[in-house]
């Protein structure tokens, strides 16, 4: 008994030494990717239903983080504002099925090759999801329930958005002020940075002089000018009238840094970390349960593809936190195809999420996206197994700490910190609401099982 728990909590602080480091660069690039990615832009290519809208919804939805529940509102507002039913199709899968969180935590556990081929996947499938889409709903005539401008932004029944309201999506506030948007051209954004590279030298040699006024100079800095609080004049017309947060304030480095911080390591470690536990618990319980042997044989090898299937269809769990399960079972034996099969479908597929997407789209859109998901995962995942096995090579899974001093510095160092951020985020308020996230996944799929 005492042996069990000794490994079961080796395997949990293992497992968290390893992930802690790579998620939380995960979400410090999520943060980036919210500021420097212009949603209108992004809008603007995919109003069509055409192979290129398709390919870039699935390009765009990679390495955006975005649980199976929070997309559906962000897609939903996608379709209000012009975008194609099959880029909504595309984008709806790869945005939860990968994230720069979820590839980093993958990379962390699997190496390069994973974290490579994980997302390829996703925009395979996504792609085959949304030329479906095109040639099976181009005939239907009925608008979808997104597009209603009146009433809900979800289109959903008071559950489901009571259910996305608790992600914080909700209370997401932009950046810039008499807009929705968050984003900041690169060309803009180094401007800021040079403003505040000069104010930072300004205020260093006034400290040196002795000057009394540099607190006051370091203050004005950004788009306003040092002495005068008036719009730099080398700004565009454009921006000297949005150069300002949603606050009033005027933008500055700081409160473009801080807004990254808030989306990346606030909205987003809200959505991900209770389902990121769960699923390194769930890793631990499995890897302790399952015998080393059970899939040793090649008719275990066959029916885990259908069992991967069945488990990760109606299972509510976050891209990074079903990767410590995938890393668990394909410790244990199973083999790195049928673990893929996991990953895809246990992100972007679950009963709550199907529920939604039929209440805002339709039940044959449902069907697409779901069938689509199903098949060419499976499909995709025994072609891994089967290159594989023809080239003689294994997926390594890395469960342990690095033993080098400078790795176990970083990984030390980044476990430290993640377990800050989950105290700070459960105690604002996190676990309470991916407690009900998870729960509320079974109690839909209660009601669909009564077809209430």
């Amino acid at each position: 008994m005492v042996d069990t728990a000794v490994q079961l909590l080796d395997f949990l602080w293992g497992s968290f030494l390893v992930l802690s480091p790579m998620l939380l660069v995960g979400l410090l690039l999520a943060g980036l990717i919210h500021v420097l990615i212009s949603r209108r832009a992004v809008l603007r290519w995919l109003s069509r239903d055409s192979l290129r809208s398709v390919c870039v919804s699935a390009a765009i939805g990679v390495p955006i983080p975005l649980c199976s529940c929070s997309v559906v509102p962000v897609v939903a507002e996608m379709r209000r504002k012009g975008a194609s039913r099959s880029s909504c199709m595309s984008f709806l899968i790869t945005a939860p099925e990968t994230g720069a969180d979820s590839i980093f935590v993958t990379h962390a556990f699997f190496g390069i090759v994973a974290a490579v081929v994980r997302p390829v996947v996703s925009f395979i499938t996504a792609v085959v999801a949304g030329v479906s889409c095109i040639g099976l709903i181009r005939e239907d005539t009925q608008p979808d329930k997104a597009s209603i401008p009146d009433g809900h932004v979800h289109g959903a029944g008071e559950d489901e958005c009571e259910r996305c309201d608790d992600h914080g999506h909700g209370h997401h506030e932009a950046l810039l002020i008499g807009t929705d948007e968050c984003y900041v051209s690169p060309a803009d954004f180094r401007r800021l940075i040079a403003d505040w590279i000069r104010s930072r030298t300004r205020w260093s040699r006034r400290a040196r002089a002795g000057s009394a006024e540099a607190p006051q100079a370091a203050a004005g800095h950004g788009f306003a000018s040092e002495d005068l609080g008036e719009p730099s004049p080398g700004l565009p017309e454009g921006m000297q009238e949005t150069g300002k947060t949603a606050g009033g304030e005027p933008l500055t480095l700081g409160r473009v840094a801080k807004h990254i911080f808030r989306y990346g390591f606030v909205e987003v470690a809200d959505d991900i970390l209770f389902a990121l536990l769960v699923g390194i618990g769930l890793g631990a319980l499995l890897y302790l349960a399952i015998p080393a042997d059970l899939l040793a044989n090649d008719h275990a090898r066959w029916l885990s593809y259908p069992v991967m299937v069945v488990i990760g269809v109606p299972l509510y769990i976050c891209a990074s936190g079903s990767t410590p399960i995938a890393a668990a079972l394909v410790a244990k034996g199973l083999s790195p195809g049928a673990a893929l099969i996991f990953l895809m479908t246990g992100p972007a597929t679950n009963s709550g999420t199907i529920a939604i997407i039929v209440s805002q789209f339709s039940a044959r859109f449902a069907s697409i996206y779901t069938v689509a998901v199903i098949v060419v995962t499976t499909v995709l995942g025994i072609a891994v197994d089967v290159v594989l096995i023809g080239l003689g090579l294994t997926l390594p899974v890395n469960l342990s700490a690095s033993e080098s001093p400078a790795i176990q510095f970083v990984e030390w160092a980044g476990a430290i910190s993640l377990i800050v951020l989950i105290v700070w985020r459960f105690r604002e308020g996190a676990l309470k609401s991916g407690y009900r996230d998870f729960i509320s996944n079974f109690t839909l799929l209660r009601r669909g099982l009564r077809g209430t």
